[in-house]
């Protein structure tokens, strides 16, 4: 997984996404967070225009903290962005970051997901080995019942090779 994402995978959809791209500045910054964690923050591109942002990631040298979300030890944030990061591996993996991001945020969190399809317009040498969450509604709606959050938005968007992502923003009550 290293060698995939810190040096084979790009952002270029980043610019394209209609609702978990560059549109979630104005809505992040309306909010007027004291704190926003940026998860799996790739070439965090949201840096500089989301007010008072922190990237983390594992792989990119562009993050403000290269760390894992299972090794990240600062407090709570109001706001955590997870646009394609928790993506990875099976049910149990899933689940346990999402306690783990639960454990941050107490504001609002946003999410891109993937629905299990493999980024085959990279050679399948590049990233054989990594398992992709087979991401459904009924998955997010056990994860907003379960923690008691609010579903504030559900939408379906494409990647600029036409794959099907799911974006959700959730809320404490």
């Amino acid at each position: 997984m290293e060698s995939y994402f810190s040096g084979k995978w790009s952002d270029s959809s980043f610019d394209s996404y209609k609702w978990s791209g560059y549109r979630l500045v104005n809505e992040v910054n309306s909010q007027k967070p004291r704190s926003v964690l940026d998860v799996g923050c790739g070439f965090n591109r949201l840096k500089g225009k989301v007010n008072n942002l922190l990237g983390i990631d594992p792989y990119n040298d562009y993050a403000d903290i290269k760390v894992s979300l299972e090794d990240y030890k600062a407090g709570p944030v109001d706001i955590v962005l997870c646009l394609g990061s928790i993506n990875f591996g099976d049910e149990y993996s899933i689940d346990r970051q999402i306690k783990i991001l639960d454990s941050i945020w107490y504001k609002k969190a946003y999410f891109r997901v993937n629905p299990g399809i493999e980024h085959t317009w990279h050679d399948k040498a590049d990233w054989d080995g990594i398992v992709w969450y087979d991401w459904t509604r009924s998955k997010i709606d056990s994860i907003v019942d379960n923690y008691k959050y609010n579903l504030d938005r559900f939408e379906e968007e494409y990647t600029t090779q036409g794959h099907l992502r799911y974006y959700f923003e959730i809320s404490r009550y």
